[in-house]
């Protein structure tokens, strides 16, 4: 049962959080907004000043689950819905902001147009935080006209987001995919499978290691060999920086051959990254579990990969082959696939606890993605980092195809 004061802990830094990123975000400045354009639709649509009404209560809207969610852990994944909806959508408003390109007055719009700026358009959070908003609300409804009321005020406020003319249809529509996504990430029921050897990613004593036989000492895999570790990740900066550095030299020189050896530095340094991220799913690197976990989120992101996903994906790989070897064929398949594999299997095999986590470091993986992407060139980055990756990736996999 949760209680008053824990709803009460949970709403007020929540509240002011999203005050905070949406308002941030909004008048700020520092890359120019696309323009959204205009569809037939939202041509079609007229403008009615008088849904500025059900527009505004869209903040009543998003208080409704405090008053019907009554169980403690149902309400923080609720909590962590709109945290999640609400920063992803505020790193795509700073880093890649977008307008309405439309403009209408009124006098009964007025206060709107005071506090509310054209940004932030797309995705639409009137739209994706209402439709999560409804679907974790109705889960405790029990009567089917509440329910019908919860869904018409739902659909009133993404209505008046297109009659008020503060949105498009486009932003609207990427709004409530998004939300309707999140929600069922969080909220799905966990897919197991029936058959394999039973390793469950739920067991917290075998989730973190993958399968091996009874007789092996299982407390060997989580021993800390910190000298050869250290050396793994000099050997991994060393390239890394030497590699960057011929290949930005190349650049500036239109020099191929030192754009080849900068390459193929940069892969061998990647090489032995993903050895250390591979050791990683097997047991704990460095004596600290904190920092061991954050080195290791960090090399997921060199490989644009959640390292909890990763995990997850791996352990449910082993469970289904009972621990054999893949053959060429089937690896082939998980290089070219791996970017959507992962995740997709994380989140589908994944507990509950696992998903959030996976969930939350995609969304840090999208931070640090544009923030690359808006400091660096992409010819630039395809050469000092994609390129290596794939190289790195596929060189990994045919080694381990032929041993």
């Amino acid at each position: 049962m949760c209680t008053i004061r824990e709803k009460i802990s949970l709403a007020v830094p929540l509240t002011l959080g999203i005050l905070i990123f949406y308002f941030g975000t909004l008048h700020s400045s520092f890359f120019n907004a696309t323009p959204i354009p205009d569809t037939v639709i939202d041509r079609a649509i007229p403008f009615i000043p008088v849904f500025v009404v059900p527009y505004f209560s869209y903040y009543l809207l998003l208080l409704t689950p405090l008053f019907v969610i009554h169980e403690s852990q149902e309400l923080r994944n609720t909590a962590f819905g709109y945290a999640l909806i609400v920063f992803t959508s505020c790193v795509a408003f700073f880093f890649w902001p977008t307008a309405i390109s439309t403009s209408y007055t009124d006098p009964l719009i007025r206060g709107l147009l005071s506090i509310d700026r054209p940004r932030n358009a797309c995705p639409s959070l009137h739209a994706s935080l209402s439709l999560f908003c409804a679907l974790c609300t109705q889960r405790n409804l029990k009567s089917s006209i509440t329910r019908y009321g919860l869904w018409i005020w739902m659909l009133l406020v993404i209505a008046a987001t297109l009659f008020t003319k503060r949105h498009a249809v486009v932003d609207v529509a990427a709004g409530v995919v998004f939300g309707g996504i999140v929600y069922r990430l969080i909220f799905d029921p966990i897919h197991q499978d029936a058959g394999g050897p039973k390793i469950s990613v739920e067991d917290p004593q075998r989730r973190d290691r993958p399968f091996v036989d009874s007789s092996q000492n299982i407390e060997s895999l989580r021993q800390c060999d910190s000298r050869k570790c250290l050396l793994e990740f000099a050997i991994f900066v060393t390239l890394a920086a030497t590699g960057a550095s011929i290949n930005i030299w190349a650049i500036a020189h239109s020099s191929f051959m030192a754009l080849a050896i900068g390459v193929l530095t940069t892969t061998g340094s990647l090489y032995s990254l993903l050895h250390l991220l591979h050791e990683g799913l097997q047991r704990q690197l460095v004596p600290n579990c904190l920092w061991n976990r954050i080195s290791m989120v960090l090399s997921g992101f060199i490989f644009l990969i959640s390292f909890s996903a990763f995990r997850v994906q791996h352990l449910r790989r082993l469970r289904s082959s009972g621990g054999h070897r893949d053959n060429f064929v089937r690896r082939i398949w998980e290089l070219l696939l791996i970017p959507i594999l992962i995740p997709v299997s994380a989140l589908r095999f994944g507990s509950a606890t696992q998903r959030k986590i996976v969930c939350s470091e995609y969304a840090l993986l999208f931070l640090v993605c544009s923030v690359l992407l808006r400091t660096f060139s992409m010819q630039a980055l395809v050469v000092v980092w994609i390129l290596p990756v794939v190289f790195a990736g596929s060189f990994w996999i045919l080694i381990r195809t032929t041993q």
